[in-house]
């Protein structure tokens, strides 16, 4: 009945996770979808701020240019030789729409206008920077219909053409824009509805902000152009296409907190059916050969427990192993594996070749002395030599040296074998090498596959080789997978065995080579 409920409860939260995710990846589905709108709208503020900048750039060095090739002039101020030369200029002007000549703050003469008879001054400047003096949206003195910018530097003057700025309107009514002075003080045009438009100390880009605005600079011309946009939300600007990615997003939710509740079903599975199959008979055992490096010739295996889940899949031996582990099962695990290999390889082990098997064993199995019994009858059941046994020491731990050291000395001297596995991969090898009493090394087998390449790693090899001579301790090495491998290995340590898809692939007991 407990079980029961546990199941029920795991189902409520599966079902929580599902509506969670939903909702998180349709908010996260339309937030992207907004921001992805924010840049679209931000990108075309700035090419309009961009476009806006460049047509003004172009406007002002038209009429600076005009105005000091007007000034260069040697004809008669107003002269008919000088009018017509103003003409000329005016007629190579893009944006400008008459050029003249000043007589104090009076117009005398113009392009258009010729001569022009004695009138009433031009208003002060509205803006004067750098010896020119600028009036916006100034009547003509002839015809007050006519009304134009208007440019002054020393004696000449230029109008600004009403077409200048053509084409130049916001892409949509929500953004407006500003020519201005660098200072702010002075609009020389706007575009849109500019009402309240300032320069603003801060025009960063923030994406999801309600308002937003940009500021370019000229560094040559004091212009400025501040271009002002009032984003849509996504759901105004489509509706349709919000509803639709929010929808995507909650089905791609729905579908990720399934996944993940598939995951956690199968994962809350597995340690059952692990400690169903460890307390049964459920390992498959099958055996990698070990082999001399100079002759290739068969001395044992190593012991390779697999677990196939009760739905069919085959398990990574290190997720089971440490599942195990967690289950406080590696004892029985142990166990199950000794009794497997020895059934498996009864014949070959009682032989009078010295062939032997290797046996991955936590400290823990090593260090329990029911475990030590549960060994010596078992090769007593089978008639085997302890001899014929390699335990390997899979756990790297530096605690507890002492017991385990006592506990190896107690079965070597019934027989039994040690090796360390993976040797160089962990922080307590060199404190096993130290303190506990072993037959033999294994080199891991990322050591191996590092030869040949020029890796750093490949330097740390000659050095264990060299470590496993001078302690007079046997090597053995893993992953070796080509020749050009197992020959570095052989002229470091001529007496070396391998372990590898070169000298073999681990196989069922029934498919093990005889030599």
């Amino acid at each position: 009945m407990s079980v029961r409920l546990s199941r029920k409860g795991l189902l409520g939260s599966d079902y929580l996770i599902v509506c969670i995710l939903m909702l998180v990846t349709a908010g996260a589905a339309l937030l992207c979808g907004q921001i992805v709108l924010a840049r679209q709208q931000q990108a075309r503020l700035d090419a309009y701020a961009d476009a806006l900048l460049a047509r003004g750039l172009d406007v002002a060095a038209d009429a600076g240019d005009t105005l000091r090739r007007a000034h260069e002039l040697h004809t008669v101020p107003c002269s008919p030789a000088d009018i017509v030369e103003l003409r000329f200029l005016m007629f190579q002007s893009r944006f400008l729409r008459d050029v003249g000549r000043m007589r104090g703050d009076h117009a005398a003469c113009s392009s258009v206008w010729s001569t022009i008879p004695h009138l009433e001054a031009l208003p002060p400047a509205d803006l004067q920077h750098e010896g020119y003096r600028f009036w916006k949206a100034t009547r003509n003195p002839i015809d007050p219909r006519i009304v134009a910018d208007v440019t002054v530097y020393r004696d000449v003057v230029v109008t600004t053409a009403p077409a200048a700025f053509a084409g130049m309107d916001p892409p949509h009514s929500g953004m407006t824009a500003a020519l201005l002075s660098r200072d702010g003080r002075h609009t020389y045009n706007t575009f849109g509805d500019a009402t309240g438009l300032q320069s603003p100390a801060d025009t960063g880009r923030r994406l999801l902000e309600r308002t937003r605005q940009v500021r370019r600079c000229s560094s040559r011309f004091n212009i400025c152009v501040v271009a002002h946009d009032r984003p849509l939300g996504l759901f105004a600007h489509s509706p349709l296409q919000a509803a639709g990615l929010g929808l995507l997003g909650a089905l791609a939710g729905i579908g990720i907190g399934l996944m993940i509740v598939g995951v956690r079903l199968r994962r809350r599975s597995l340690p059952m059916q692990l400690q169903r199959a460890l307390e049964g008979d459920g390992l498959v055992m099958h055996y990698q050969p070990l082999r001399t490096l100079h002759d290739r010739r068969l001395v044992g295996v190593e012991a390779l427990a697999r677990w196939r889940s009760e739905s069919g899949q085959w398990i990574e031996p290190e997720v089971f192993v440490a599942m195990a582990e967690e289950l406080r099962l590696t004892g029985t695990m142990a166990r199950q594996v000794v009794r497997k290999v020895l059934a498996d390889l009864g014949e070959r082990l009682r032989g009078d070749d010295g062939f032997y098997a290797s046996l991955n064993l936590s400290v823990a199995d090593i260090a329990d002395p029911h475990f030590h019994r549960y060994l010596d009858e078992q090769i007593r059941t089978h008639g085997i030599a302890a001899n014929r046994l390699v335990l390997e020491i899979t756990e790297r731990s530096t605690t507890g040296h002492a017991e385990l050291a006592e506990s190896i000395g107690r079965l070597r001297e019934r027989g039994y074998r040690f090796y360390i596995d993976d040797f160089g991969t962990g922080y307590s090898t060199l404190a096993y090498l130290a303190r506990l009493p072993i037959d033999a090394i294994k080199i891991d087998r990322m050591f191996t596959l590092a030869i040949g390449t020029g890796s750093p790693v490949e330097l740390i090899i000659e050095p264990i080789c060299a470590l496993a001579r001078r302690l007079r301790i046997g090597l053995v090495v893993e992953g070796v997978e080509n020749e050009a491998q197992a020959a570095s290995v052989l002229r470091l340590v001529p007496d070396a065995l391998g372990q590898g898809w070169l000298l073999g692939r681990p196989v069922p007991a029934a498919q093990l080579p005889e030599r």
